[in-house]
Parts: structure tokens; C-alpha cells; sequence
């Protein structure tokens, strides 16, 4: 049985069951994600500690716990206005903190 960190960065194709937290962080380091961020209240733990189970000598992109889902949206905006694909990832409710952001 491979270790998931082996399956998220590997370079071939391959078939198997995962979690679907686990396939969106997979597909996070096929489509070149650059930045992710998030917000640690977050009710997906999966995909941070999916990312996070890469050694980061390995890992395709940066990835950062923020103060908020508004700077973790902040962090994630400031990388793609920089030509960084990014991704932020937090629960619904988060949005009402992340708002302001949103509608600047």
C-alpha cells in the first residue's frame, strides 16, 4: 500500500480509492497550484494535512495556516494578482468573515 504522500506527487497515472479531499489535494499539485491557504477552524482537515503529509522539500506550492478565512482569502488573492495559481479553502459560514474582501 502506497503512503498518500506518495500518491499525491506521483508523476504517473494510477488507479485506487481516496478520499475526495485527498483527490481535490491531488488535483491542487497536478493543475500547478502555487499558494493554498487556510483557515485552521476549517471542517476539512483532510486537505491540509493531505498537503501537509509532502515534505515540504517535495511539495509543489506554499502552504500557510491564517489568522482568518479574510487573510487566508488576502494571502491567496495577493499570489494569484501576482501570477501564483492559488487556492483558499475554508466552510461556508467563513465567507461572512471573508466578505469584505469579496466585495472590495
Amino acid at each position: 500500500m502506497q503512503r498518500l504522500s506518495d500518491q499525491l506527487t506521483q508523476q504517473a497515472p494510477w488507479s485506487g480509492l481516496v478520499m475526495g479531499n485527498h483527490a481535490l489535494v491531488r488535483a491542487m499539485f497536478e493543475s500547478g497550484v502555487k499558494v493554498a491557504t487556510t483557515y485552521p477552524g476549517s471542517p476539512t482537515p483532510e486537505i491540509a494535512s493531505a498537503i501537509l503529509s509532502v515534505e515540504e522539500e517535495q511539495r509543489p506550492m506554499v502552504f500557510q495556516y491564517a489568522t482568518n478565512e479574510k487573510v487566508a482569502l488576502e494571502v491567496a488573492f495577493g499570489a494569484a494578482v501576482n501570477g501564483r495559481l492559488s487556492c483558499v479553502f475554508f466552510k461556508s459560514v467563513g465567507l461572512n468573515v471573508a466578505s469584505e474582501t469579496v466585495h472590495a
